[in-house]
């Protein structure tokens, strides 16, 4: 089934422009490391609010840097779709890949209950105040998933490479 699969997105006309072009991958590389930048930034400064560091700074402001994490996982999607279509046999018998995807749903799952339950009374807290253990738990399981879709991503080109 997985060997279909390569077989069909290699057909497709994205997989050959991004194995064609010698500028397509590395352009992609380099907006998925801006990407990256834009939601280590934006997502690791949240978190380390929400786990009770840098109290002189209000919640509210740091959580202005929400628009900054999801553009930087919305450029990261996209080429990381990119690089799937583009190289499936590298990706679709990984076991880095679904670590990848797993902690990526983790990370996702996460930041969708904490904004439905919290997302109000987060904003409420201000400049030296400390964050409540629900805070604290949000935020270390999103560092934490996010540290392990960066190392699964890095482990991509290391690990099973099956085809």
């Amino acid at each position: 089934m997985s060997e279909s699969i390569v077989l069909f997105l290699k057909s497709t006309a994205i997989s050959q422009a991004m194995s064609s072009s010698r500028l397509l991958w590395p352009l992609c590389e380099t907006l998925h490391f801006i990407g990256l930048a834009l939601l280590v930034g934006g997502a690791g400064l949240m978190d380390l609010r929400l786990m009770g560091f840098l109290k002189s700074i209000p919640v509210a402001a740091v959580m202005q840097m929400r628009k900054w994490a999801v553009l930087g996982v919305l450029i990261n999607v996209i080429t990381g779709s990119l690089f799937f279509i583009g190289a499936p046999a590298q990706y679709i018998n990984n076991p880095a890949w679904y670590g990848k995807l797993l902690f990526l749903a983790v990370a996702m799952i996460n930041i969708a209950v904490f904004e439905t339950t919290q997302g109000k009374r987060v904003l409420a807290l201000a400049a030296g105040e400390n964050t409540p253990v629900s805070f604290k738990v949000a935020g270390a399981v999103s560092m934490g998933s996010w540290f392990l879709v960066l190392y699964f991503g890095r482990m991509l080109p290391f690990t099973g490479n099956a085809f």
